[in-house]
């Protein structure tokens, strides 16, 4: 009994028990105690980022600004900390900044970095060199640097961008160091001369001057880049100065797509005496560089406004006579060059003609070397040239000389019949009249044949003419369906023609461009079945005209569509050996050369088993233009 009720009296007084407290870490708890000296510490704090000499901008993970303090807000010129507070930072920097002073994007994807990423180190860009431009006008070259904020588990919930403001010293000797390592970019290049260049280096450059040959191309790309590079202008290019006097594209850093097409387009056309001033090019001549405003420039108005451009043109001399002119543009009228700066590319620019000068001796010299093997070698081309070429014109040859000869034996058998006996004479007639046909035919083909071997020569020594006149392209068309099917009445040949206009007028030479109908019509009724039917369609658009002959032969693989149109190729694997296999492989050739003579385009479709289709192009006649301007000659500047 005692017991028992000792032990309901220690039940009683057992103290109550509290449930168990989350462990708090001291620094995240304090006591009210510690509170002064925690509003110390922040206020300490507050000072120091406010007195930064930095400008600090601090961001969330979202990249919204969180903090600037006074550096920051003196350096964008805030009023208030409380305006820029939860705005995005791009949206903020936007307005204040263009490019860096390399063009290299300002927020690249990685600037922020992925604060979802898993990674214990995210990658962050760089330090970036930018220009700033604050709304009272001045213009300030910054360092920005990022760095993440991490919280004690070290996950990244922020971002810290701090702002270095460049004095202009410190710019001075960003602008050597640029200059240095730009110079050492080019010697590198220069020391590293590939020997093989891309295909638009290597081809389709004329050899009008020393610095269109394709390692002195390579190298003025080099030089217009580091120019560029150095300056902080627009653009930069290089041009060639002919033996003629015409101004050549050659190289251009700077430029987009729509600013070097026309200079390209220009480029052979217009000599440099109705570019520039004549003053301005007999200072050019003596060595003097010059600065003109763009007004002062003469191109063609589609060519682009110059006007608001300040250009420097630098002259480029190789053995005593001048071969190029670098031209550096500044955008404003009032914008200006520096004598450091003219010194500066007047040196890059001594440096790569002497590095020119030294490729085109090594270029003569190794020239020099090759030329005798290059001699045999022309020699034995043409050697198998005129095997090949006698073969092909002694193949109608003998077919005429047979048929004539069988002819004269018929007619001579036919008098004999008409002295002794007077019996029906038309069977006999009618034999004789079939050979003659047959030599006609072949002699008309060896008539084509050799026009075709002239006016190769022709294209090849730059001596071909075009007699230029207005004619009406769908009379001509209709003359050469209508001829062609007199010569194969047991095809069919069908003409789709536009009902309107009844006429199209083309500015072309008649005579070529009907050569390249018949020459389509040809190879569409030679591969085409007898009764399957040639069809010619007409397309006629605003500007141009389109013209197509379609067969239903076997059709051509694409890989010989791809060398259809090369000089002296000639089909191969074909069952049917026609006109055009006879012809030195010059005819697709020549049509190509016709049309793009007359600013239009030929082309190709087939698949194999499904036939053919041969098309070309012509630009339409505008029905203003002055009938001075319609008729007249025009000569071939080059091969096609």
């Amino acid at each position: 009994m005692g017991k028992s009720r000792q032990r309901v009296i220690q039940g009683k007084q057992r103290p109550k028990v509290r449930p168990a407290r989350k462990h708090v870490p001291r620094s995240h708890l304090l006591s009210p105690r510690e509170w002064p000296n925690e509003m110390v510490l922040l206020q300490q704090l507050e000072e120091i980022f406010a007195s930064l000499p930095q400008s600090i901008i601090a961001c969330d993970r979202e990249g919204k600004i969180l903090r600037l303090n006074a550096a920051a807000l003196k350096l964008f010129e805030v009023p208030s900390e409380l305006q820029c507070q939860g705005r995005d930072y791009h949206k903020f920097l936007t307005p204040y900044i263009g490019c860096t002073e390399q063009q290299h994007p300002i927020f690249p994807e990685s600037c922020l970095g992925d604060p979802c990423r898993k990674e214990e180190a995210p990658p962050y860009p760089a330090d970036t060199v930018m220009l700033l431009q604050v709304p009272s006008g001045r213009c300030i070259v910054v360092k920005q640097s990022c760095s993440p904020m991490r919280n004690a588990q070290k996950q990244i919930w922020g971002m810290v961008r701090v702002f270095h403001e460049f004095s202009p010293r410190e710019q001075q000797a960003m602008h050597l160091l640029r200059v240095h390592e730009a110079i050492q970019t080019l010697t590198e290049a220069i020391a590293h001369l590939p020997g093989h260049f891309p295909e638009p280096i290597a081809n389709a450059l004329p050899a009008e001057s020393p610095l269109l040959s394709p390692p002195v191309v390579f190298i003025a790309q080099q030089l217009v880049d580091v120019i560029r590079d150095i300056l902080g202008c627009p653009r930069v290019s290089l041009k060639a100065i002919g033996l003629s006097g015409y101004s050549y594209f050659v190289a251009g850093s700077g430029f987009s797509a729509e600013q070097e097409q026309p200079e390209r387009a220009i480029s052979g056309r217009l000599p440099l005496v109705e570019i520039l001033d004549a003053s301005l090019v007999a200072r050019l001549a003596t060595k003097q560089e010059v600065i003109v405003q763009g007004n002062r420039v003469h191109i063609p108005p589609d060519y682009g406004n110059l006007a608001s451009e300040r250009i420097l043109l630098i002259p480029l001399f190789l053995e005593k006579h001048l071969a190029g002119l670098l031209c550096i543009l500044k955008e404003g009228l009032e914008s200006t060059y520096t004598s450091e700066e003219m010194e500066l590319v007047k040196a890059l620019a001594a440096q790569a003609v002497l590095v020119m000068q030294c490729l085109l001796a090594a270029q003569k010299q190794t020239e020099s070397h090759a030329r005798e093997q290059t001699l045999r070698d022309v020699h034995h081309l043409s050697q198998e040239f005129l095997v090949l070429a006698s073969h092909e014109l002694r193949t109608p040859l003998t077919s005429i000389l047979g048929n004539l000869q069988l002819a004269q034996r018929r007619l001579a058998s036919l008098q004999r019949q008409i002295a002794e006996q007077a019996e029906p004479i038309q069977k006999h007639l009618t034999q004789a009249q079939q050979p003659l046909a047959s030599a006609s035919q072949s002699a008309q083909l060896q008539q084509r044949m050799i026009n075709a071997i002239i006016d190769d020569a022709r294209l090849q020594a730059n001596q071909f003419q075009l007699h230029l006149e207005r004619c009406d392209l769908l009379a001509l068309l209709n003359a050469v369906v209508v001829s062609q099917h007199q010569m194969a009445p047991g095809h069919t040949i069908l003409l789709n023609m536009p009902a309107t206009p009844h006429q199209v007028f083309v500015l072309g030479d008649a005579e070529r461009i009907g050569s390249v109908l018949t020459t389509y019509l040809e190879n569409a009724l030679a591969y085409s079945p007898a009764q399957q039917p040639v069809t010619v369609n007409v397309l006629a658009k605003e500007k141009s005209v389109q013209v197509s002959v379609h067969n239903e032969g076997p059709g051509i693989p694409l890989e010989e569509q791809k060398h259809l149109w090369e000089r002296f190729y000639r089909a191969k694997g074909s069952a049917v050996q026609h006109e055009l296999d006879l012809s030195l492989g010059l005819r697709l050739y020549l049509c190509r050369a016709f049309i793009e003579r007359h600013s239009g385009q030929v082309g190709v479709q087939s698949e194999p088993g499904h036939g053919a289709t041969f098309w070309f192009t012509l630009p339409i006649l505008p029905p203003d233009i002055p009938q001075q301007q319609r008729e007249g000659r025009t000569s071939c500047t080059g091969t096609p």
